[in-house]
């Protein structure tokens, strides 16, 4: 399959990510309302550890040299899921483009077969935009099925957020990023170890998402302990994609012995109320919506509201047995 008459591939480079996020907003404006993406947030994307950018990011360009679409690809241990985005402008819909980008994201993804286990399934995910039917109709002509859905939870200030209940035993304080980041990735491989989808990620990824970035802010990025254990954790930022004038939580865990006594809601009221105490009028996340941890039902509970957003489709690239935990 080759891309249509006068439109031509090449790798991606830093200053066309603020292209490729008018891309992204361009269709969640027309969809959801709102920009999802901004610049930062699609270099981050670009430059993940795990990312090979000359085989795993490229633009396409329009025949009058508009970067008119593009692809990435993101495969980290044990390469058994390769995470896929495709995106073309609203301009350039209906002419092959889409469907060429699908094509290519999978010629790519087979190239990880050779990294996973022997014997293991693989398979490719596709992300979306949730109930985007003509998306949608091109996933399944591709031979993609959806399998998850995720929302946006959103909570608004209506007024003071009720102080945390901290369980008894449980001291809630900053995290100190010369100190605490080995421990909080301990805490957070466990936390997440029985979430959907989820791969092995490495120490330097979460360095990449959570620390190392200009996002991080001590006063939001708390850890929950039992004494010398980290019992669960929370990374906020201060402005969220979708609307700065709120904030926004990009990670969130607790520890399977520490699930259902309240440390999670206790978190998020820490970072409600000093997010608050910044101006801000209300915060959001997002959560699988068949979260096995009970996760939605947290956060229904401190007041937050679901809002679809986004899907996850998949197809198989080779058969085979799910590798050991």
């Amino acid at each position: 399959m080759s891309l249509p008459e006068g439109f031509s591939l090449r790798s991606a480079r830093d200053e066309d990510a603020e292209r490729a996020a008018e891309l992204v907003n361009e269709e969640a404006r027309a969809h959801l309302g709102t920009p999802i993406w901004s610049t930062d947030q699609v270099l981050r994307h670009w430059s993940n550890p795990v990312v090979d950018r000359e085989r795993d990011v490229a633009v396409v360009e329009a025949p009058g040299g508009e970067i008119c679409a593009w692809l990435s690809l993101v495969c980290g241990p044990p390469h058994v899921e390769v995470f896929a985005l495709g995106v073309v402008g609203l301009a350039w819909h209906g002419r092959g483009v889409g469907a060429w980008i699908l094509a290519e994201n999978e010629r790519r993804a087979y190239r990880f077969l050779e990294l996973a286990p022997a014997g293991a399934r693989v398979v490719i995910h596709a992300g979306a935009l949730a109930d985007e039917p003509a998306v949608g109709a091109l996933l399944v002509a591709a031979g993609y099925h959806e399998i998850r859905r995720f929302q946006l939870m959103r909570v608004d200030f209506a007024g003071v957020p009720p102080a945390a209940n901290v369980p008894a035993g449980i001291r809630i304080d900053q995290l100190d990023p010369d100190l605490d980041v080995e421990a909080a990735f301990d805490a957070h491989r466990e936390a997440f170890a029985d979430h959907w989808g989820e791969t092995d990620e490495t120490p330097e990824e979460f360095r990449h998402w959570l620390i190392d970035t200009p996002r991080f802010d001590r006063e939001l990025s708390l850890l929950a302990r039992d004494g010398s254990v980290i019992a669960g954790y929370v990374f906020a930022w201060a402005d969220a994609e979708e609307d700065p004038s709120r904030g926004y939580v990009a990670a969130l865990g607790t520890r399977r012995p520490y699930r259902g006594k309240g440390i999670a809601s206790a978190l998020l009221r820490h970072v409600f109320r000093t997010l608050l105490e910044r101006g801000k009028r209300g915060c959001d996340l997002h959560v699988d919506s068949d979260s096995l941890t009970g996760a939605t039902r947290v956060y229904e509970r401190v007041g937050m509201t679901a809002h679809p957003r986004f899907a996850t489709w998949e197809k198989e690239l080779r058969p085979g047995s799910a590798p050991r935990a």
